[in-house]
Order: C-alpha cells, then sequence, then structure tokens
C-alpha cells in the first residue's frame, strides 16, 4: 500500500511539473517535459536507507540534475529546468511527505514573476534581500547556476526573516 501512494504521489509531481510550465516555457509538451523530468535520478532523494540529507549533499544534487538535465534537454535555460524539478520536489516532498529526513528543509521554492513580484512588496527596504533575489526578472534570464545560487541565498534571508522553511518563501507568490 505504502509504495502505491508513492507512486502515485511521484506521478503527480510530474504532473504539477508539467503543468507549471505556461508561456514562454520553452518545452511545453507533455512528451518532452515527462522525458526531462524523467532522467532526474530523484531516488537518491527518496532513499530513506541513506539516512538524512544535508544542506550541501542537496545543492551539490540539485546542481548535478540541472546540468544534466539542460544536457538532455538543450532548449532549457537554467531557470526553466530548475523550476521543472522544484514544483516536482515542492509537490513530492513537501506536499507529499515524502523524502529522506530533513529533505523538506532543503528544497527550493520555484522562482517565477509571481514569486519575484512578492518578494519586491513584501521587502522593499531589504536591499540586501532584493539584489539577490531579484537580481533577474524571467526564468529564462536564469542562464547559469550561480545566477539560480544567487537567487536562492537571497531567498534563504528572506526564510530566515519569515521565520519559515526556505519552500515556504513561496508564500509571497
Amino acid at each position: 500500500m505504502r509504495e502505491i501512494r508513492k507512486a502515485i504521489i511521484a506521478t503527480y509531481a510530474e504532473w504539477t511539473a508539467m503543468s507549471a510550465l505556461r508561456s514562454g516555457a520553452p518545452i511545453k509538451s507533455r512528451r518532452d517535459v515527462y522525458t526531462a523530468l524523467r532522467g532526474v535520478d530523484f531516488e537518491v532523494l527518496f532513499a530513506d536507507d541513506l539516512g538524512p540529507i544535508n544542506r550541501t549533499t542537496f545543492d551539490v544534487w540539485h546542481a548535478n540534475e540541472v546540468k544534466a538535465m539542460i544536457e538532455r534537454e538543450p532548449r532549457l535555460t537554467v531557470g526553466w529546468a530548475t523550476k521543472i524539478i522544484n514544483v516536482y520536489l515542492k509537490t513530492r516532498v513537501y506536499i507529499g511527505a515524502q523524502g529522506r529526513h530533513h529533505l523538506k528543509e532543503m528544497i527550493h521554492p520555484p522562482i517565477d514573476s509571481g514569486l519575484w513580484l512578492g518578494l519586491a512588496r513584501k521587502f522593499p527596504n531589504r536591499p540586501d534581500i532584493l539584489e539577490r533575489t531579484n537580481c533577474v526578472s524571467r526564468i529564462k534570464d536564469i542562464k547559469d547556476y550561480e545566477c539560480y545560487r544567487r537567487i536562492i541565498d537571497g531567498c534563504r534571508d528572506a526564510a530566515k526573516a519569515l521565520d519559515c522553511e526556505l519552500i515556504e518563501v513561496e508564500q509571497l507568490w
């Protein structure tokens, strides 16, 4: 029964990742999105026998999987690849309560214009946050992982200011 529940949540997470791609996304067909997503090695995040996960391990995994996704699907930018992965993880880990111990604390919020606008509204007097989170204003402009990391670092500071987990910064959307 537990394995069936895991499979259902994983399938739903794939669907949410696919449906999160709106106008401007370089890939939109179910086949293209699922092919890109199914090439990601998510199992390492859900293998309980590996024990708790830490931020360094997650961050290295994330950067490597984004790079690999772009190699498999060159139409994607870092911004779009991270959005696909992050929506999948939000659904499966945060909503579906799956994954290794501490994984929920590690996952990143999906970056998009709604989040950027929410951050700007919530933190107008926090240039230390906004200079990082809003260093670009379109997903397609996140072209390298360093830019993405800068945005996430700003989101981490926003999470501290909001006293919430990193993924919960999405409440500003």
